[in-house]
């Protein structure tokens, strides 16, 4: 436990402009520098890149027949753990057509609509958290592209072996055995589908494991829960993910131990990040104070 010596004789009483708190540390080079916003674009790009270019090795021969075997395999054990129940939940909703349309349009636009957009809220207005929670994400969504070329999955909307023998309660009440999972973008539509050009060249059909989409919505919440705080931040770290399970599962895009996967890339890229800030703070460390760099240490 640290004590608190005594100042020397005729020393300076110690105060702000010695030792910095920590909230004002937090407020150092809170501002971007010029032009920096031009190298977020290159990453950005970068990982496009890199996203098209691990889409074209894993789109090989074979790898339809990969994403239906790993599908099965995914199913038989949410059967074996008892979760298997996105079915089920999926064909309690499908008569409510326009809350089907919302959920697309949630799925495929607003998702990454909200997650750029803290991306740049934390750019131009917390700037002193920005390089780290843009690493948290850049390294989320790097072992999540490792995930989508080592195991590609059949999502539930292409799964092809469904049973048909589960239970699920109907849209007008009573239970029925549906024969498969519903397309509900194709079915239902939103504000594009799978075939147009755009989507065929950005989307994956078989990147489901992990999913990205509960991973980022995580980050997002680690975003609000931290940078924006009190009683409504919080209350919306929490809503957003729930709401992005819900989507992916009545969409029909995702599993749930995709889910579970999207958790752990992003527990995956903490202990990244936190691994590479240690490995920071100790190059920065020798052109520090001794008060300054146990300040600045604790401010983090």
């Amino acid at each position: 436990m640290e004590t608190c010596a005594e100042p020397e004789a005729g020393a300076p009483p110690h105060s702000p402009s010695t030792h910095p708190a920590p909230h004002a540390l937090r407020q150092l080079n809170s501002r971007p520098p010029k032009h920096a916003w031009l190298r977020e674009v290159g990453i950005v790009l970068g990982f496009y890149y890199v996203y098209q270019t691990i889409r074209s090795l894993a789109d090989v021969s074979g790898v339809k027949n990969r994403a239906q075997g790993n599908a099965q395999w995914i199913v038989t054990a949410e059967k074996t753990i008892f979760i298997y129940h996105e079915q089920s939940i999926q064909q309690a909703f499908l008569g409510a057509t326009w809350f089907i349309k919302a959920m697309n349009v949630y799925y495929g636009t607003l998702h990454f609509i909200i997650t750029a957009g803290l991306l740049v809220w934390l750019y131009a207005r917390r700037h002193s958290a920005y390089r780290v929670m843009r690493n948290l994400l850049g390294a989320t969504t790097g072992l999540a592209l490792i995930g989508y070329w080592t195991f590609p999955l059949a999502p539930p909307r292409l799964y092809s072996k469904c049973s048909g023998r589960i239970p699920a309660l109907g849209p007008e009440g009573g239970l029925v055995k549906p024969s498969c999972f519903v397309d509900t973008l194709d079915k239902v539509g939103g504000l594009w589908d799978y075939q147009s050009s755009a989507a065929k060249a950005i989307a994956n059909a078989y990147a489901a494991m992990p999913s990205l989409h509960f991973g980022w919505s995580l980050w997002c919440a680690i975003v609000i829960w931290t940078q924006v705080g009190g009683r409504r931040g919080h209350v919306l770290a929490v809503l957003y993910p729930t709401l992005t399970l819900f989507a992916i599962v009545i969409t029909a895009n995702h599993f749930f131990l995709d889910a579970v996967g999207g958790a752990l890339i992003l527990c995956g890229g903490l202990g990244i990040v936190r691994w590479s800030e240690r490995r920071r703070s100790a190059r920065l460390a020798p052109a520090l104070t001794g008060a300054t760099a146990e300040q600045l240490a604790t401010a983090q």
